[in-house]
């Protein structure tokens, strides 16, 4: 009888030691996948970027800074203004003119105030400011210019001395308000759409993914549990 139980207690050690073995967390359980999930995610939720942005000073003195900009399509012109200034679009060959209702105009806004234009063109895009004076003392700038030729800036502001400067008669052409501002609140959206779709996609399969894993490891501890317990159950027949 005793050697039967130091038998039985042999047996019962061993099952508790596989059943302790088998229950705990394997490789590729839902812990794992649990922390793959949130890597995705934090990586999917950080990978939103914005528009291209120009941002141009206007003043203070009779200066546009930077006064030639190169941008894409699609890209904003974004102006900061000094108080008594303004843009307005000419031509390359009637400098300080206004280009007519296709152009662009700001009017004369505040100090600090911004005011932006989409460039829709990669053609060049020749600016100045209307205040009286002001462009024909060589306050302009271009937007995309020529590569080569003899129509640069500098040409321009040279030929703006002997202009007789004028405004466009009404404000069009852009939008006040940072495009950052705009941008952002974009990008924000996007980065939103992003993270709460496709990292919630991405969690989603994750957790699927996790949880098929957790069921399958569940099935194992089980199916292992029951084989421990049969050969007790034999074990102790036989002993019998």
């Amino acid at each position: 009888m005793h050697s039967i139980l130091s038998s039985t207690s042999l047996i019962l050690s061993v099952l508790a030691t596989a059943t302790s073995v088998f229950g705990s967390p394997q490789y590729g359980d839902s812990a794992a996948s649990s922390a793959s999930a949130t890597a995705t995610g934090s990586s999917s939720a950080s990978s939103s970027s914005a528009s291209g942005v120009h941002s141009v000073q206007v003043g203070p003195g009779l200066t546009f800074t930077p006064d030639t900009v190169t941008a894409a399509m699609g890209d904003w012109v974004e102006f900061t203004f000094g108080s008594g200034h303004s843009v307005a679009q000419s031509t390359f060959d009637k400098p300080c003119v206004p280009i007519g209702a296709a152009g662009v105009f700001s009017g004369f806004p505040k100090d600090g105030d911004v005011w932006r234009i989409m460039i829709n063109s990669t053609d060049p895009l020749w600016l100045y400011c209307s205040t009286s004076g002001h462009c024909e003392n060589g306050m302009a700038l271009v937007v995309n210019p020529p590569s080569s030729g003899a129509k640069t800036l500098d040409a321009y502001k040279s030929a703006a001395q002997n202009a007789q400067g004028s405004s466009p008669s009404t404000v069009q052409g852009g939008v006040f308000g940072a495009a950052s501002s705009s941008s952002g609140s974009s990008s924000s959206a996007s980065g939103s759409a992003s993270a709460s779709g496709s990292a919630s996609a991405t969690g989603s399969s994750a957790s699927a993914s996790s949880s098929a894993a957790g069921n399958s490891a569940d099935a194992n501890v089980v199916k292992n549990g029951l084989l421990v317990a049969g050969a007790v159950a034999a074990g102790v027949a036989a002993l019998l």
